[in-house]
């Protein structure tokens, strides 16, 4: 049985962005929260992890009845994107626009070159 790729891969002239999905809850139409990785021409990869306001707002009131994170009271994290909606095509919008700007470099975090 062949193993199925987790990625969802969107090839743009100036990027190259990877989408790491849950194949078992995740599809294109309604991922959240998904953490990616975009390549650009120049060599360079930025990761992201990609979320909706809603998905933000689900996690804070799932933080509040479990305890975490001071019982929900903040969300934080440094490579984080908030999009506005769910979805492939409105996350790479947003990407498409960070490269566009060069904000790439300041919302994701650089990943290391093989060494």
């Amino acid at each position: 049985m062949a193993a199925v790729d987790p990625y969802v891969t969107v090839t743009e002239p100036t990027f190259v962005a990877r989408l790491l999905l849950d194949p078992g809850t995740d599809t294109e139409e309604s991922v959240a929260n998904v953490d990616a990785f975009v390549d650009l021409p120049d060599g360079s990869s930025w990761a992201l992890t990609i979320l909706t306001v809603d998905e933000v707002r689900r996690l804070l009131a799932k933080w509040k009845e479990t305890g975490e994170v001071a019982n929900g009271s903040y969300f934080w994290a440094v490579d984080q994107l908030i999009v506005p909606e769910p979805g492939v095509s409105a996350m790479v919008t947003a990407i498409r626009e960070l490269v566009r700007s060069g904000a790439i470099a300041n919302v994701g975090v650089r990943c290391e070159e093989p060494g």
